[in-house]
């Protein structure tokens, strides 16, 4: 009889077991969570602040217009304005205008408004000369008066009397230095026709303007390695030349600007107006602030200086050296905008702040890598 096998017994039941060196999965999602949650939230603080720090950088230019650099000790004398000019000179073109020639001693000077505008205004104002006129000689030329002997030392005096008596420097008239250190180029203020010669002159020098103004930038640098000590003393006559060098080719351009209308030389213009705020514009590369009591007449002519100033500012060859003129030029275009209508001319406050265009980038991925090394670091 046959007997069938044994039935097999009851499988046993497998149950997986968990690798007992590794830590649960709900452990690691909890700690993947959380280092999520601190990343989020230093996010939530930090975004916010680097965007804060972009718009401020973005925002400096129109805050700090035309912040000048301060590559020389004088930087700090052209920014508060304060001695500007020699014991020897007056700033503001009051009592030029008006005084007479009787009257042009340093004495005689006065800082009131003038209480006429008899003489000068009188006078017809002379065209621009179509062929050279007779120019009177000896030409007016820069410290005609007697030299100051008031220097730090024997090097800037010997400076500056080679300088005057050197034909590259005389032969090129600068308009810069006549207008705050001639006496002969004030007292010709007088007379338009006279004054009418002597701007062609000074706007035909035979070296002409490219070799002048190589001329006075070869004197500029000159000029702060013999004045050194000068400058650092913030000497008037070493700080007012040294701007007035510098800012020769701008002032050329503007003071050789003629009115279209008239064709008249827009200096003489403002030399004949009894107002003589259209005069202070041709200071303001000097260092020298626009009065904020100034009446601009708002004529083509100021708008044209100032013009020539904005383009100055911007240009990488004479910009570096206006100094000067990077102080006054802001202040003197929020007032003439505010008086003559919105367009009369640039404000140019983007473009004198360091912190624009790729200065920002950088300052902005500055922020960004400093804080995503800050996040790595606690992750």
């Amino acid at each position: 009889m046959f007997t069938p096998p044994p039935s097999p017994g009851p499988t046993a039941h497998f149950t997986p077991v968990s690798n007992p060196t590794s830590p649960s999965s709900v452990d690691l999602t909890l700690g993947a969570k959380k280092r999520t949650g601190r990343h989020f939230r230093w996010a939530v603080v930090i975004v916010p602040l680097i965007l804060m720090a972009i718009t401020i950088s973005a925002r400096l230019p129109s805050l700090t217009p035309f912040s000048p650099p301060s590559p020389v000790s004088w930087h700090g004398l052209i920014a508060d304005g304060s001695n500007r000019r020699s014991h020897r000179r007056h700033p503001l073109p009051e009592p030029q205008l008006h005084q007479s020639p009787s009257s042009s001693s340093p004495s005689s000077t006065s800082t009131s408004a003038p209480t006429s505008s008899t003489g000068i205004s009188t006078q017809i104002s002379p065209t621009v000369p179509s062929s050279p006129p007779p120019l009177p000689t000896p030409f007016p030329q820069p410290f005609d008066g007697n030299l100051a002997q008031n220097f730090s030392s024997v090097s800037c005096f010997n400076f500056f009397g080679n300088m005057t008596n050197t034909q590259p420097f005389r032969a090129c008239r600068p308009f810069s230095l006549l207008l705050q250190s001639s006496d002969s180029f004030i007292s010709a203020q007088q007379n338009l026709t006279l004054l009418n010669s002597i701007i062609w002159g000074t706007c035909n020098a035979s070296p002409g303007v490219a070799q002048c103004t190589a001329n006075m930038g070869w004197f500029a640098a000159s000029l702060k390695t013999a004045c050194a000590q000068d400058l650092k003393d913030q000497n008037s006559m070493a700080v007012n030349t040294l701007a007035a060098l510098q800012a020769f080719q701008v002032m050329h351009d503007a003071s050789c600007l003629a009115d279209p209308t008239t064709n008249t030389y827009c200096f003489l213009t403002a030399v004949r107006n009894p107002n003589p705020s259209d005069l202070y514009y041709y200071q303001l590369p000097l260092g020298i602030q626009l009065p904020k009591s100034s009446t601009p007449s708002c004529n083509a002519c100021t708008k044209s200086v100032m013009g020539i100033y904005a383009a100055a500012i911007q240009n990488s060859t004479q910009g570096p050296g206006l100094a000067g003129l990077k102080v006054t030029y802001g202040p003197a275009a929020e007032l003439s905008v505010g008086l003559c209508g919105a367009g009369y001319t640039k404000t140019l406050a983007s473009s004198a702040s360091p912190l624009t265009g790729t200065n920002v980038n950088v300052l902005s991925g500055f922020l960004v890598m400093t804080i995503w090394t800050l996040l790595v670091s606690i992750s």
